[in-house]
């Protein structure tokens, strides 16, 4: 069978391996060449694809699987919607939650930065670098980890953020610990075990750090874990 792979993350890459050394066709699609790394030896397509180009991505597939993160509302959307429109079978890689027991729950980035605004004390921001820019508010006390790519530091460029990180993953507790320290709070999305959730949480308790954690978007709910998607297409 001939199966698109939308991915660039460590478990989509495994879905990927496990796929082909069982004889399926995989393509997988990632949006950019950082994702690229993470499937070697592999029919590869990066760059971000428009609906239209993405609906002819899949057609003629017996299957679509969509592996992207957690966070990535908006191509979980318009992934779903090219199957909806070529009517190939769609399914969604999900990783388990985290459990969330002491850390702040919110929504979304916006209300992260409203609940900061009323505090005081370093923040450690490790939620990627599209959403950054949102953090200028409280960004004289923001302390702020970013993947260290050409396109992530254009990006970045000019932000009224008092320091930024720019590291390449995965990262150990101990890593975390020393990017974490003299921080009050760190503000991390969920994403699972794969994207080191525990080991920034461990870092994050050691220090005695409160954790402001958003939450997956709704777009989330539902789908296979890797275990489910492997069982399925043996």
């Amino acid at each position: 069978m001939r199966i698109a792979v939308f991915s660039g993350t460590g478990d989509g890459r495994e879905l990927c391996e496990y796929l082909r050394d069982i004889g399926h066709s995989v393509a997988v699609y990632v949006a950019t060449g950082y994702g690229a790394s993470f499937i070697p030896d592999a029919e590869v397509y990066a760059g971000r694809l428009s609906a239209a180009r993405m609906a002819e991505a899949v057609a003629g597939c017996g299957a679509v699987i969509d592996a992207t993160h957690p966070y990535a509302a908006e191509a979980t959307k318009n992934i779903r919607a090219a199957c909806e429109q070529t009517g190939v079978k769609y399914y969604r890689l999900i990783r388990n939650e985290t459990p969330r027991d002491g850390c702040v729950s919110v929504p979304d980035i916006k209300s992260a930065v409203e609940y900061l605004t009323n505090t005081s004390g370093k923040i450690f921001v490790s939620t990627g670098s599209k959403e950054l820019a949102e953090f200028e508010p409280v960004g004289e006390r923001v302390r702020a980890r970013v993947l260290d790519t050409p396109e992530v530091r254009g990006r970045c460029r000019g932000m009224a953020i008092a320091e930024i990180i720019y590291k390449t993953p995965p990262y150990s507790s101990e890593d975390n610990s020393a990017d974490f320290n003299g921080c009050r709070y760190l503000v991390t999305k969920d994403g699972g075990r794969v994207g080191g959730t525990d080991e920034k949480l461990d870092a994050a308790r050691r220090l005695g750090m409160i954790v402001i954690m958003i939450e997956r978007p709704k777009t989330e709910r539902g789908g296979c874990s890797l275990a489910e998607l492997k069982a399925l297409f043996r």
